[in-house]
């Protein structure tokens, strides 16, 4: 299956992006059939083939989600040139705060849920005695969290004027 997609060429730090038209199993830089365009990122140039693109996705080329884009903010439409949005996830600092869940078993089948209940109810003073475990480790972690903050500020506290032993003299 043939792909349109992006070539990157161009120096560190100064991206240039070719057009190209490769099988989608390779990658990019290694053998593509035909350079279809450009695309210069920092100042937004591009220089498109218009009708081959056309020729091209009309006989069953898929472009990239990232060449779709480009594509159609030049005004080149078809109906198989289709850019899908990013669902909106969470960002890195939301995952850090979020609360890591416990993974649970998944529930046994309908013959094997009546023991299971008769089993639950024993078990159940077990599974406080673990929580209440649990608890105390949880405030543990918080009063080392706060020990190594507090090492940390002593140690970026300035040192008192005070000579040391070999200075004394």
């Amino acid at each position: 299956m043939l792909s349109i997609r992006y070539l990157r060429v161009g120096r560190r730090n100064k991206a240039f992006f070719r057009i190209v038209l490769t099988e989608k199993s390779k990658p990019a830089k290694s053998g593509f059939q035909k350079v279809l365009g450009w695309y210069n990122p920092h100042t937004k140039e591009t220089s498109l083939k218009k009708e081959e693109i056309l020729k091209y996705i009309g006989n069953g080329a898929i472009p990239s989600n990232s060449v779709a884009k480009l594509l159609i903010d030049n005004k080149i439409t078809h109906k198989n040139i289709k850019f899908v949005k990013d669902a909106p996830g969470k960002t890195k600092k939301e995952k850090k705060e979020a609360p890591v869940t416990e993974k649970t078993e998944t529930p046994a089948k309908e013959s094997e849920e009546a023991p299971a209940e008769t089993e639950t109810a024993a078990e159940a003073p077990e599974e406080t005695a673990v929580e209440e475990q649990q608890a105390p480790a949880e405030q543990e972690t918080q009063e080392n969290k706060q020990t190594e903050a507090e090492s940390e500020k002593v140690e970026a506290e300035p040192e008192n004027n005070e000579k040391g032993p070999e200075e004394k003299k």
